[in-house]
């Protein structure tokens, strides 16, 4: 997949790696779409601040369904609920990719870090951003998922 925006490329290639590394499974992108302004279109939402070289945020909005399923395959539970443990998972999860994101930045020269993840459960809730958002639909076999990219270089 090619991209617009060069620091849209780590976010993706870091979600396919964790995806093959940890579930064995692949994503496919859909076409990336530009926002104003954040409004969760998923039921479980993860926020992680970005600070360094780019500031900002990113936003995992994960289905239900991909949420249940992630964390049925970490912890090996079936789950039907968003509770704390399920919360937890999709959580970890964002703050892998996270961290692989960053990774991959470093090794473009652009130092950047990870805060503490923020949860937001529902669908039609805005979540305050100070920049523009991109957003990466991603489907996988166990679920779609968006990574909503809102930072800026400093």
């Amino acid at each position: 997949m090619k991209f617009f925006e060069p620091f849209l490329e780590p976010f993706y290639l870091a979600a396919d790696n964790v995806f093959k590394n940890m579930f064995q499974k692949d994503i496919q992108s859909g076409l990336i779409q530009y926002h104003d302004n954040f409004i969760t279109t998923r039921e479980a939402n993860i926020n992680i601040g970005i600070i360094g070289d780019l500031a900002g945020s990113v936003i995992y909005s994960f289905s239900a369904e991909l949420a249940f399923n992630i964390s049925s395959l970490i912890m090996g539970m079936n789950f039907n609920e968003l509770n704390g443990f399920v919360t937890s998972a999709v959580a970890e999860l964002s703050n892998i990719i996270s961290g692989n994101t960053m990774t991959y930045l470093s090794e473009q020269d652009c130092h950047c870090e990870i805060k503490t993840p923020e949860v937001f459960l529902g669908i039609d809730s805005m979540i305050q951003t100070k920049n523009s958002v991109f957003t990466i639909p991603i489907r996988s076999a166990i679920g779609n998922f968006e990574i909503n990219v809102a930072i800026e270089s400093r």
